[in-house]
C-alpha cells in the first residue's frame, strides 16, 4: 500500500487528530475521498531572507507583543496624526468622535516605547504632518456655542458638535486655535530629541521608525477643522520633505517611511483632483499617478542634494468588497474574504469591489519602486480583512502573511492586532510562535510548486521557508475548501526526516498539536489537510 493510500484509508482517524479529537461533518471528511495534490519545495535560484517587520501590528500591549513574539508595533492612527507629545496625554479625534480633544494615558508616548524596550520590539511612530495638534484635553473644534446648532453633538459633551448644519452643509471657517497648536518641523525634531535623550538604545540598535503623517489625501475630511483644503502634489511634497530634513537631522539612524496613503485612489490621485472632479492637478504634473509622481521626486532631490529622505514607501490597503473588513461571516462575505486576497498580488485578478480594477498591490509597489526611486523598501502599514473572530478570517490572514513573505514585502502592520484567543490570533501565532516556545515559520524562503488536478489545487495555500537555528523546514499550509485535501510533500535538495505540526480548524478554539506528527518516508511527506484548517509543520533537516 503507497504512503497516499494508507493517509487516504487512515482519513477518519486522522481527521478526529487533526480537528482535536472533535468530530467532523460526514460530508467533509469519512464519506469523502480526499483529493490528491503534490507540493514540491526547493530552494530558490536567488535565495532570500523573509523580513521580520512582515509580521506587524498596531497598538498592542506588552503581554501581546512579549507572548506573540511580535517584531513590530505602530503608533499611528487617525488620533496619532494630531498627538501633542509636550503635553504627553491628548490628541484630536478629527471626524472619526466630533472632532474633540480626549486624554489618554498620561506620558503615552514614553509607555509606547517602553514597551517596544521591554519586548525587544521594533517601534514606528507616526509623527504629526499635518501641522497641527491637540492644545488640550478638553476643547473641541465646533462648539455650539460659537458656531450654532449642529446635526450631532457628543452625548457626553453637549458643546461638542460635529461641524454639519443642520441643513446638511459643512460648517467653515472655524478658528483652527480653538483646539489646536502650531506642529512644524521644529516642534517634531524637538521629540525626537527627547525621544533620542530617554531611550537611546532604541536608536542604537535600530529599533525606531518614523511614519510622516497618516493618510494625507483625507486631511480635508478626517480633519478638516485644521486642514479643510484637500491636498495637491505639490502641498503634499512640500510637507514631506521639510519634514524628513527634519527628521534625518534630529536622528540620522532612523528609518523614515511615508507617505502612508489611505487606500487604492489615493496612489493615483490627489485630494485636490478628487474633490474638484477633475484632473487638472494630474496635468499639471506630467499626467502622472501620485505616488510614482512622489517617488520620482524624492529620487531627484536625492540626486541633487545627495539626502536621503525616504527608506520605505507605505501605503494601507483594506479589501473593499462588502462585508469582508468586518465580522460578518454569511457564506458570501467568507468567499471574498478569503477570495480578495490575490488583490495584493494577482495580475490576474479584478478586484470585485468599486475598485473594479486589478490592484496587484505588492508587484505594483515593487515596479513603481524599480521605475521612479529604486533601492527603496516597500510596506503595506495598515490592513485588515475582518473575520477575527471566525476560522475565515483566521485563514485569510495566514495567507496574506504568506504572501508578504513570498511576494517579497519588506514592513507591514495589521490594524490594530487580533484578538487574544480569537481564530486570528491563533493564525497569527502559528507563523510567530506555534508552540508556545518561539517556534516561528523560518526566515529563509523557499519555492513552492502544487502540481494536481485545477480543483484539487483550488482553495489550499502553502508556504515554506528555513530557519538556521536549529535547521529545519517550516511549512503553512492553508485548506480554505469545506473538504479535507491529501498532499504528497516533497523537498529537492533539502533532506527532511519527521517533526513536529500544529493546526487550528473551524471547530478548535486552540493550536492542537498534531499526533502523530506527518510521516516522512523517502524524503517525502504525507500530509492530510482538515477542512477548513492551518497547519504549521517543522520538518528538522539531515545534514
Amino acid at each position: 500500500m503507497t504512503g497516499e493510500a494508507l493517509v487516504r484509508r487512515l482519513w477518519p482517524v486522522i481527521g478526529l487528530l487533526l480537528t482535536g479529537g472533535l468530530p467532523v461533518r460526514a460530508s467533509e471528511a469519512p464519506g469523502v475521498e480526499p483529493l490528491a495534490l503534490t507540493c514540491t519545495v526547493s530552494v530558490p535560484a536567488q535565495p532570500r531572507r523573509i523580513p521580520p517587520d512582515i509580521y506587524g501590528v498596531a497598538g498592542a500591549p506588552l503581554h501581546v507583543l512579549t507572548n506573540a513574539c511580535m517584531p513590530l508595533n505602530r503608533w499611528g492612527g487617525n488620533t496619532a496624526c494630531r498627538y501633542n507629545w509636550r503635553l504627553g496625554n491628548v490628541w484630536n479625534t478629527g471626524s472619526d468622535w466630533f472632532f474633540e480633544n480626549v486624554a489618554v494615558e498620561p506620558n503615552a508616548w514614553q509607555k509606547f516605547l517602553e514597551r517596544a524596550e521591554r519586548s525587544g520590539c521594533r517601534a514606528l511612530v507616526t509623527l504629526p504632518l499635518i501641522g497641527f495638534v491637540a492644545r488640550d484635553a478638553q476643547s473641541c473644534s465646533f462648539s455650539v456655542r460659537k458656531y450654532g446648532p449642529q446635526q450631532r453633538t457628543d452625548p457626553y459633551r453637549p458643546d461638542t458638535g460635529n461641524g454639519v448644519r443642520p441643513d446638511g452643509s459643512p460648517l467653515t471657517g472655524n478658528n483652527r486655535a480653538d483646539a489646536s497648536v502650531v506642529a512644524d518641523p521644529a516642534f517634531v525634531a524637538e521629540w525626537i530629541v527627547q525621544m533620542r535623550k530617554e531611550f537611546p538604545r532604541l536608536f542604537a540598535e535600530h529599533r525606531i521608525l518614523f511614519a510622516l503623517g497618516n493618510e494625507p489625501m483625507l486631511w480635508n475630511v478626517t480633519h478638516r477643522d485644521v486642514h479643510p483644503d484637500p491636498v495637491s502634489y505639490d502641498e503634499y511634497l512640500e510637507r514631506f520633505t521639510a519634514m524628513a530634513r527634519a527628521v534625518r537631522q534630529a536622528a540620522p539612524e532612523a528609518t523614515i517611511v511615508g507617505p502612508e496613503l489611505w487606500g487604492w485612489p489615493a496612489f493615483s490621485q490627489s485630494a485636490l483632483d478628487r474633490d474638484t472632479k477633475s484632473s487638472r492637478d494630474r496635468q499639471r504634473h506630467n499626467n502622472e499617478d501620485f505616488l510614482p509622481w512622489f517617488l520620482r521626486q524624492i529620487r531627484e532631490i536625492e540626486r541633487q542634494t545627495g539626502e536621503r529622505l525616504l527608506d520605505v514607501v507605505t501605503v494601507h490597503f483594506y479589501p473593499q468588497a462588502d462585508g469582508v473588513n468586518s465580522g460578518s461571516i454569511d457564506s458570501r462575505a467568507t468567499a471574498l474574504r478569503l477570495e480578495t486576497v490575490r488583490s495584493l498580488y494577482d495580475p490576474a485578478y479584478r478586484d470585485p469591489s468599486w475598485i473594479n480594477d486589478r490592484v496587484e498591490l505588492i508587484p505594483r509597489l515593487r515596479r513603481w519602486v524599480a521605475q521612479c526611486c529604486p533601492g527603496l523598501k516597500i510596506g503595506i502599514t495598515e490592513y485588515n480583512w475582518g473575520g477575527e473572530d471566525d476560522i475565515s478570517g483566521a485563514m485569510a490572514l495566514a495567507d496574506i502573511l504568506g504572501v508578504y513573505g513570498r511576494e517579497g514585502l519588506d514592513l507591514a502592520c495589521y490594524w490594530l492586532y487580533p484578538k487574544l484567543g480569537s481564530p486570528a490570533a491563533l493564525a497569527y501565532a502559528l507563523y510567530r510562535n506555534a508552540d508556545g516556545a518561539g517556534a516561528a515559520f523560518g526566515d529563509q524562503l523557499l519555492d513552492v510548486t502544487l502540481g494536481g488536478a485545477p480543483e484539487a489545487r483550488a482553495n489550499v495555500s502553502l508556504y515554506a521557508a528555513r530557519s538556521e537555528t536549529p535547521p529545519v523546514v517550516t511549512i503553512v499550509a492553508i485548506n480554505k475548501s469545506a473538504l479535507p485535501r491529501a498532499v504528497r510533500l516533497s523537498c529537492k535538495g533539502i533532506a527532511i526526516t519527521t517533526g513536529t505540526g500544529y493546526s487550528i480548524t473551524a471547530v478548535t478554539n486552540a493550536i492542537q498539536s498534531m499526533v502523530p506528527p506527518p510521516p516522512v518516508q523517502d524524503g517525502a511527506a504525507q500530509l492530510m489537510l482538515a477542512p477548513r484548517s492551518i497547519c504549521h509543520l517543522r520538518f528538522p533537516e539531515q545534514p
